[in-house]
C-alpha cells in the first residue's frame, strides 16, 4: 500500500502520474488520476483536474480563474458527498493537481479550500475551490479583488486569503518599487535575461530608453535584505507574462531561458513536454 507524502512535492512543479505513483509507492498510477483520490486511512483528498481530456472521454467543464477553480464532479456522483462534507467544516486537507491537456504532466498547485457547491442529480455536480498558492493567479489583481468582495458566508478563512495576498503584495511591491528598478537596470542592464530582447534597440532610445520589467526571484525575505543584483532579473513583458502564468507549462526563469533558446533554433514549437535538465 502506498503512502502519500505531500511534503515531498514542490508547489508549481510538474509531475506525471507515473512519477507520483513511484514517489508514493503505488504499483500503478491509474488509481491516482480518477478525479478525486482519497488515500486509504488518510485525511487527504487530491484533485486531479484536466481541462481537455482525451478524445472519446467525457469532457468536464473545469474552469481555472485566478485563484479560483470550478470543477464538475463524477458522472455517477460517487465523490459528491466526499467533497461536500468539506464545505461548512473542512474535515479533509484538499490538494490540487492541474493540467490544461491530457498530454501534459500535472502542475501541483498546493492546498485548496471548497467554498461553494452545486449538487445535482440529473447532471454532474459542480464545486468551486479557492487556491492558497498566490503564484497560481493569472492576473495580479485576481486575489486582491476576491478579498475585496469577500463573502463572510464562504467556508474559506479570510486569514487564508489574506496570507496569500500578503505574499502576493510583497512580490508585487518589490517588482514595482522605483528604487529597486533603477538599481536593477544600473547593475544588470535592460536586456531581457531570458530572451535577450532590448526595447530601445527595437523601438528607439527616444521612447524606449531604460524600458524593461524586473522580475523578483528573492523569495520571502525582508525588504531591508533585498539585493537588486541577486534578487531580480530584468525581463521583457512577454517573458514576464510566461513566468507569472504558472499553469501546466510552468517553468522557472532559468528553464524558460533554455526553452526560448531551444525554440529560437528549432521549428518544432508544438512539442508539449520538453524537459530541460
Amino acid at each position: 500500500m502506498g503512502h502519500v507524502d505531500i511534503e515531498q512535492l514542490e508547489i508549481n512543479h510538474t509531475y506525471t502520474a507515473k512519477q507520483l505513483a513511484a514517489l508514493w509507492g503505488y504499483k500503478s498510477h491509474h488509481a491516482l488520476v480518477k478525479g478525486v483520490f482519497h488515500p486509504k486511512g488518510s485525511d487527504i483528498l487530491i484533485l486531479f483536474v484536466t481541462k481537455q481530456r482525451q478524445p472519446g472521454l467525457t469532457q468536464f467543464k473545469n474552469e481555472l480563474r485566478g485563484n479560483m477553480i470550478k470543477i464538475e464532479g463524477a458522472d455517477k456522483h460517487g465523490t459528491d458527498q466526499l467533497l461536500q462534507k468539506n464545505l461548512d467544516a473542512p474535515v479533509n486537507r484538499i490538494y490540487l493537481f492541474y493540467r490544461e491537456k491530457h498530454t501534459l504532466p500535472f502542475t501541483f498547485l498546493g492546498k485548496v479550500h471548497l467554498i461553494q457547491s452545486w449538487i445535482h442529480t440529473d447532471t454532474a455536480s459542480e464545486f468551486e475551490f479557492f487556491i492558497e498558492n498566490f503564484e497560481s493567479i493569472e492576473d495580479d489583481t485576481s486575489l486582491l479583488d476576491y478579498i475585496i468582495h469577500y463573502d463572510e458566508n464562504t467556508s474559506v478563512s479570510l486569514d487564508v486569503m489574506c496570507q496569500s495576498a500578503k505574499k502576493l503584495t510583497h512580490h508585487l511591491k518589490c517588482e514595482r518599487d522605483i528604487g529597486n528598478r533603477e538599481q536593477v537596470i544600473e547593475q544588470l542592464g535592460t536586456n531581457c535575461s531570458i530572451c535577450g530582447f532590448n526595447f530601445a534597440e527595437t523601438y528607439g532610445l527616444d521612447i524606449a530608453r531604460d524600458f524593461i520589467d524586473i522580475h523578483y526571484i528573492g523569495g520571502d525575505i525582508p525588504e531591508s535584505q533585498i539585493d537588486p543584483a541577486r534578487d531580480f532579473i530584468p525581463i521583457c513583458a512577454n517573458c514576464h507574462r510566461m513566468l507569472h502564468k504558472n499553469r501546466s507549462g510552468n517553468v522557472t526563469w532559468k528553464d524558460l531561458k533554455k526553452r526560448v533558446a531551444y525554440y529560437q533554433k528549432q521549428p518544432d514549437f508544438e512539442q508539449l513536454s520538453l524537459k530541460f535538465d
